[in-house]
């Protein structure tokens, strides 16, 4: 999959969905530099040097009211869509590394959604298969909720002690997230249905990331088109989203 990770869903938190965030007029209205102020105000001075490092490796950042993927999904019978609804997606190809995040009325969410998306345009991440890229972000952005005393993503985030459950992580990536995991026989490494061909049959990518065909099963999905509100989004200064 091109680019440097898929994106991440809303925040099960008192955030809005993206679709509801589409309709939102406060927020759409809102100025942008108030705007990153709030980020601002959430993650200075904790993050100085992460937000500086953005800015050193030329990351870019567009803002959108919504953002949605249609993802074909096999339904049992039939190749489908399964629409998808981020809060963030980054792509690296080609340089430098860029962001598309939305809008959202909750400042604590826009914040962890830049480090969420920060964390997958850092060079930490390249060679990651796309699935590890995913449980890497996740496990850091709950640390970084951590310390700066944010709930998690998802209630299920958070072990009984306070601190990030790993394996909770995990299973929501591969329940959530579209190419759901081939689990091969004889406890062979993990797959990842990666496309279809034209006629219809699923492509699987192995471990090594040779690929192979075979019949489509219920719950095959992978990453499909990616559509935003507005189309052409709104480019938000680096150079501004920077600590004091």
């Amino acid at each position: 999959m091109p680019g440097c990770s898929r994106p991440s869903p809303p925040s099960a938190g008192p955030a809005p969905s993206a679709s509801a965030v589409g309709s939102c007029a406060a927020c759409q209205a809102k100025p942008v530099d108030p705007w990153i102020q709030d980020i601002l105000a959430i993650m200075c001075p904790q993050d100085k040097a992460f937000l500086q490092d953005l800015k050193a490796r030329g990351v870019t950042i567009t803002a959108y009211d919504a953002i949605h993927f249609d993802d074909p999904y096999y339904d049992c019978k039939n190749w489908t869509t399964k629409p998808f609804e981020a809060a963030g997606t980054t792509s690296c190809e080609p340089p430098p590394p860029h962001i598309d995040m939305i809008r959202s009325a909750s400042a604590e969410e826009n914040a962890a959604t830049v480090y969420h998306e920060g964390v997958h345009t850092n060079p930490s991440q390249d060679g990651m298969r796309w699935r590890d890229k995913e449980y890497d972000a996740y496990v850091k952005e709950d640390r970084w909720r951590i310390s700066h005393g944010l709930p998690p993503h998802e209630p299920s985030f958070r072990a009984s002690n306070g601190q990030t459950d790993q394996a909770a992580i995990k299973a929501f990536v591969d329940k959530e997230y579209p190419g759901v995991i081939s689990k091969p026989t004889h406890g062979a490494a993990p797959e990842q249905v990666v496309g279809k061909d034209p006629s219809g049959l699923t492509i699987v990518q192995r471990a090594d990331r040779t690929t192979y065909k075979r019949k489509p099963k219920k719950g095959d999905s992978f990453s499909g088109s990616q559509t935003t509100v507005p189309p052409g989004g709104l480019d938000i200064d680096v150079n501004k989203l920077q600590c004091p």
